[in-house]
This record gives structure tokens, sequence and C-alpha cells, in this order.
């Protein structure tokens, strides 16, 4: 048992486990869009049945990835969007099971099965080196991934958000449009994802940017925390006009997208392979 423990622990992850996972989140994807044509409420419940499948599948991938390596799952390109593709997946189970709204199982298995696809097409390789050395540093890139998760989980949500209220404009209720939840609780989670967002953010830049200068303000990182800091100057505008009543409905949809530009620059540059 000992000897068949050891060699699986020293066996990484592969594309082809990689794919598999891949494959169930788009088989999920797949069938909750035929419930446009088919409206059986069976295959729309299996379709979220899937989504929790593979996010189990992704979850245990992850948990076995950072015990082989007695790390977090961070410590390259393809552990980063595995962890950003379970963290939008997780949190789109949460939002269904704790507040009852169902954001399109096809949007977030299809966005899932993008950042796996991708994963197994870089391959996993090994964790950063220095990675154990500060465990700030840890807390730091985890929040960062949670925040660029949830602020991918936003978008998906004003993307929505857009869709249906464009669907009520024309009169249009068949086909997609049919798959989306209402206005009005697509409107309330999304300024509780921005605000959630917010704090990990700043959580993520307050840490980042106290260890850049105690590298003596290394210019390697200057990008990355300014694009981070960035994104979050975005994220507290639109959360504090919002607030203020001055954002709302299909502009608050908007300005949520727009403030996701600069997290896909800052993510990027997140990356271990772009440091």
């Amino acid at each position: 048992m000992l000897p068949f423990a050891a060699n699986l622990a020293a066996h990484p992850l592969t594309g082809e486990c990689l794919v598999g996972c891949a494959l169930v989140f788009f088989a999920a994807a797949a069938l909750d869009a035929w419930t446009a044509k088919d409206g059986s409420s069976r295959l729309a419940d299996s379709a979220l049945w899937l989504l929790r499948v593979g996010w189990i599948l992704l979850t245990v991938m992850l948990a076995y990835q950072g015990l082989r390596t007695h790390a977090l799952p961070i410590g390259s390109p393809a552990e980063v969007l595995l962890a950003i593709g379970w963290g939008v997946a997780g949190l789109s189970l949460f939002l269904d099971l704790t507040f009852t709204h169902r954001l399109p199982t096809w949007a977030i298995g299809g966005a899932t099965a993008g950042c796996l696809f991708a994963a197994a097409w870089l391959g996993v390789g090994a964790p950063s080196p220095d990675a154990g050395d500060k465990p700030l540093i840890v807390i730091h890139v985890g929040a960062a991934i949670l925040a660029y998760g949830v602020l991918g989980a936003q978008a998906l949500n004003s993307a929505a958000y857009l869709l249906q209220d464009r669907a009520l404009a024309r009169r249009r209720f068949g086909g997609i449009y049919a798959l989306l939840p209402a206005l009005v609780p697509l409107d309330r989670v999304g300024g509780q994802l921005m605000g959630a967002a917010v704090w990990l953010l700043g959580l993520s830049i307050v840490i980042g940017v106290t260890d850049w200068a105690q590298r003596d303000l290394a210019l390697v990182a200057a990008p990355k925390l300014g694009a981070a800091s960035l994104t979050w100057l975005a994220c507290v505008f639109v959360t504090v006009q919002r607030r203020r009543h001055r954002l709302a409905g299909a502009a608050y949809a908007r300005a949520s997208l727009l403030a996701f530009l600069p997290a896909l620059v800052a993510l990027w540059l997140s990356l271990p392979a772009a440091r």
C-alpha cells in the first residue's frame, strides 16, 4: 500500500486528466444550451449536476497537486488557470445553493472548460521554488486569484444581464434568452460580487506593495502591481457610483465589463511565466 501511495504521489497531473475534466464541464454547458430547444427542466437539472461533478473532480485534482508539491497549486500558469476555473465554478454553485441565484450553466461550464483546456495545453509544471519562503506571498497570490475569479464571474453575470435586458427590450423570450436569470437577482448579485472583488484585490495589493517595497522597488513587479491597482481603482469607482445611485441596471453591467479589461491584463502579468 505504501509503495503504491508513493508512486501515486510522484505522478503529476497529466493532460489527459485535465482534458477529461474539461469534457465534463463542456458536456454540462452543451446540455444546458440544449434546454433552450428542448425546454426540459430535467435536462437543466442534469447539466447542473454535471457541473457539480466536474467541480468535485477539479477540487480533487487541485488537492492532489497541492499534496504532491507540498504547496498551494498556484505555482505555474496552468495551476493558476485551474484555480481560476475552480473559483468561478465554485462561486456559481455557492450562489445557487446560498442565494438561489443560478448563473447560466452553459456560461460557467464553458468558461471552466476553457481554463482546463488551456491548462492542459500549457502543462502543469513544478511549483515556484520560493513559494514557501514567504507565507504572506501565498496569501497575496491566493487573494489575487480569488479576486480575478470573482471578477470573471461578475463579467459573466454582467453579460447575462445585458443579454436579458436586450431581450426584454425587443420582447424576445425564447432561445438563449430563456436560459438567463431575471434582471433583479442578476443586478443584486452583481453588486455583491463587485464588493467582494474590491476587498480581495485590495488585500492582495497591500501585501504585494509591501513586499515590493522591501525588494528595492524591483521594476519587474511594477507592471503587475500597476495593472492590479488600476483594476482595483476601477472596481472601487464602479462600486461607489453604484452606492450613489449614479450607475444602475445596464450602465452598471457595462461598467463592470470595462473594469474586467484591466483585470485580464493584471492576470496575464501575474502568471508565473510573465514575471
